[in-house]
């Protein structure tokens, strides 16, 4: 594996980095806060279903309030973010498409339905949602002779992206919602994390070369000698600079900026993927896990 191609790559990936930027303060929230705006979350999601939110089983701990909901539906509420994941509870071939449907329409229709269940609330002072991508999930089948159906459209996500003050939130889409064929909303998870209208300072950004480097040496660090790697194992690599996410497990205060880098490994028929983030400012403001400062095997089971 050639170290300063890949280097060289990642640094060339992330495109036009800002010398300076903002400091953002995130709104904090009581759990009693964070229980009322979940409410207020599925009194909406309601309005777009035929099953009744108003009633459901509430049971909250330390981390999470699960609210079990009537036909099945769920909630859970995650108290370190704030973050809320629904699930209708609809079977998955309920409700298909009729037919396969134009992209362009789809994208409308889940556009719309974002409109009307997510409030500017979820974002904050100092940011938006932009759609980012959209997911058809398709069924076929075949009889023993290998004659095969019509592809089935079964449901479609769309997934939207947090931007604060022009730039990025990076990690899980910050809001993500799955639409049956009858327009029913089957999931829902809302992972933005609203800033406050207080920015807290302006940071330095290093180059991305420094960047580059520093994400190099984790993978070297999760990998192993350089030497001992195929020249051809990379099958890509990219890098992105934005505010980051820490997770829905994990408490934030502020939104700080990263880099954080996306390689892809193939040999012979092996495939791994690793997701790599580092500050992108000298001084520290979030507490981001390097992975390879520690072995994988314990990496791996903290990560989950």
């Amino acid at each position: 594996m050639n170290e300063q191609l890949m280097i060289e790559s990642l640094a060339t990936s992330a495109g036009r980095v800002p010398t300076a930027v903002d400091i953002v303060g995130l709104q904090q929230f009581s759990t009693e806060e964070m229980q009322a705006r979940t409410r207020r979350l599925l009194s909406q999601v309601a309005e777009r279903s035929d099953c009744s939110l108003d009633r459901g089983d509430w049971q909250a701990d330390d981390e999470h309030t699960l609210i079990r909901l009537p036909e099945g539906a769920r909630a859970v509420l995650y108290h370190a973010s704030g973050s809320m994941i629904y699930t209708s509870g609809l079977a998955p071939f309920a409700a298909h498409f009729e037919r396969m449907e134009d992209k362009e329409h789809l994208i409308r229709q889940v556009n719309q339905s974002a409109k009307e269940v997510v409030a500017r609330q979820w974002v904050g002072n100092h940011g938006e949602l932009v759609f980012e991508r959209l997911w058809q999930m398709k069924a076929q089948g075949a009889d023993l002779q290998g004659n095969s159906c019509e592809p089935l459209l079964t449901r479609v996500v769309g997934a939207y992206r947090q931007v604060v003050d022009g730039l990025p939130v990076l990690g899980a889409a910050s809001v993500a919602l799955r639409l049956a064929g009858n327009g029913a909303l089957d999931m829902l998870s809302v992972q933005a994390r609203p800033s406050a209208a207080e920015v807290l300072e302006k940071a330095a950004i290093i180059a991305p070369e420094l960047a580059a480097r520093q994400l190099s040496f984790q993978l070297v660090s999760l990998l192993g000698p350089v030497r001992d790697l195929p020249e051809d194992v990379i099958e890509s690599q990219s890098m992105q600079f934005g505010y980051l996410n820490l997770g829905k497990r994990k408490a934030q205060r502020l939104l700080a900026p990263a880099y954080v880098a996306q390689v892809v490994l193939r040999h012979k028929m092996e495939r791994q993927a690793y997701i790599l983030a580092v500050a992108a400012t000298e001084k520290t403001y979030l507490p981001i896990c390097h992975c390879g400062d520690q072995a994988l095997p314990t990496a791996s089971r903290k990560l989950r």
